[in-house]
This record gives C-alpha cells, structure tokens and sequence, in this order.
C-alpha cells in the first residue's frame, strides 16, 4: 500500500470542546501525528458553543505550533448564510464568504488575518467553513493574505488550480485506500469516547507509520491527475445518488 494519509482537526475556536480536543491531541501525540488544525479566530456561530469562552485558547494554538501542527485559517467568524453562487465544491448552498461581493469577502479575510496576526501566528493553509467557497473567495485571499495552500478538493493527489496549491480533503474517518493521498477530517467537538478510542486504535495498527506531515506533501505546479478528474467525477456522482436517496 503506497496511500499516505493527513489528519485535519476542525473547527478550533474559543468555545471548542475542551476535554474531546485533549483526548485527541493526547492521541495524535501518543502517534506522533502532525495534523492541520482549522482555526476559527472570532467565532460567532452558536452551533460551535460547547463550553464557556476559553481566555487562554490562544496559547493552545502557539502550544500546536511549538509541536509542528499546520495552523489553518478557517474562515473568520464561521457564521453563513444560504447562497446559489457558483461553489468551487458545491457541498452545501451555505458560505461564509462565496456571493458576497469581492470587497466583502476581502474585509472578512484581512479581519481574520488581522487577529491571528496580532497574536504572532501565521497560517500557511486555508479551510473553508462548509468547504464551500467561490472564485471570488480566491482572488480575495490572494489580495489580503500570503496564504497560497488549500485543505480541499477532492483529487487522488495535491494539484495546483487557480494559483492554489491544493492538498484534496476526501475522507471523514479513516479508510483503507491503495494508494494517493488522502487527508481525513475530524471534528473533535462532536466525536464521542468511543470514536476518539477507534482513532487511537487505528492510528498504532494498520495506520501506523503512513501519516504524513503537510511538510512531506510534494506541492508543485502540476494539473489535477486523470486520475484524479475521474475521482472527483465519482465523487460528485456518488454523492447526489446519495443525497436523492436520502
């Protein structure tokens, strides 16, 4: 099996899950797992209000960074609204920024950048709330910030579109596959016990030794494969098949 694999952690914030996120991070560190971990820095979305207002969230975040972890933007407030814009993925019909104007999407972004910056840290990676985002999006995050890396597409390998280097995000748990690269998503507030345990159990038996560091991924200037195009067109085809059935 030649299929490397990324952890991503999303939706850490002020009011994350506490205890979930230390059982993970105790996890990937018992691993040695480098994750990217999507950052929310001024979340307003109340769906992600799981314990009171942590003062001293940002010094977890420069802890992540100390231990190797790629910091990502993940938005700014995390709060959406229903859009028919053309998505780059068309995930769901909601964004924080996809068919707001350019202007609009440039102040969200240079406020987002503003505050991780004000506590020394840059990140080197977006993540789109809902994954849904649009070209304008793009452009705006090419104007406000040097962030030039993506966490998403559904690809076989990294590929470079729109002068993004994208590192595709397919999976939400952790699934055999042949080879590619394939990175998992994980949302620590909401996993239980028993599945923070499954990874444990995954990441030291057939997982074991075939994570990878963002660091490790080979981003050049190259084309989604043929192999990747006929993936994503799978994708897409499984998923509304999916959602018609549901």
């Amino acid at each position: 099996m030649t299929a490397r694999y990324l952890i991503r952690l999303d939706d850490a914030c002020h009011t994350m899950e506490g205890r979930k996120w230390d059982l993970v991070e105790q996890v990937l560190d018992r691993h040695g797992v480098k994750p990217i971990v999507a950052v929310i820095p001024d979340n307003q979305d109340r769906s992600l209000v799981y314990a009171e207002r942590d003062a001293d969230f940002w010094g977890k975040v420069h802890r992540w960074v100390r231990k190797d972890w790629a910091v990502a933007m993940h938005g700014c407030t995390h709060v959406m609204h229903p859009t028919q814009s053309e998505l780059l993925l068309p995930f769901y019909r909601r964004s924080e920024f996809a068919g707001l104007d350019l202007e609009a999407q440039a102040q969200k972004l240079r406020t987002a950048w503003g505050l991780f910056l004000a506590q020394g840290i840059e990140p080197r990676i977006w993540v789109a709330p809902a994954h849904c985002f649009d070209l304008t999006t793009l452009q705006a995050l090419r104007r406000e910030t040097p962030i030039r890396v993506i966490s998403d597409g559904i690809a076989w390998d990294a590929f470079y579109e729109h002068h993004f280097h994208w590192i595709p995000q397919q999976l939400w748990n952790l699934a055999e596959r042949r080879s590619g690269l394939w990175t998992v998503c994980l949302h620590p507030n909401t996993m239980n016990d028993a599945q923070i345990a499954d990874l444990d159990s995954a990441l030291g038996g057939r997982f074991r030794g075939r994570l990878i560091r963002v660091e490790d991924v080979d981003l050049r200037q190259r084309k989604k494969s043929l192999l990747g195009r006929l993936y994503s067109r799978y994708f897409w085809l499984r998923r509304k098949h999916a959602l018609h059935a549901a």
